[in-house]
């Protein structure tokens, strides 16, 4: 089963567990007010997802919740880490 089976439609029918198509509807029905992020890990799977994503949800969390400034430059900014990353893919932010 793929996180994303690339149907056209995924409204209509199965697009897997995580298509980015309905990671875009996500994203974009959160208000511009909320600092947002939306990416993908590169050639993983659901079951890959743990493992691939702790230290951006770790910093994240630093970030929003203890307010760590170092954890920030991970996602804001013109040379934010996650940007250039290339184990991540259709990166969205609104920094």
């Amino acid at each position: 089963m793929s996180d994303d089976t690339g149907v056209a439609d995924v409204n209509s029918e199965y697009g897997g567990v995580s298509p980015l198509q309905a990671l875009e509807e996500i994203y974009n029905t959160l208000p511009d007010s909320f600092t947002k992020v939306c990416a993908r890990c590169t050639n993983a799977e659901h079951e890959d997802m743990q493992e691939r994503t702790d230290g951006y949800m770790t910093a994240w969390f630093l970030w929003q919740l203890c307010g760590d400034e170092d954890a920030a430059k991970v996602f804001v900014g013109d040379d934010a880490e996650i940007s250039h990353n290339s184990n991540w893919q259709d990166v969205e932010k609104n920094d």
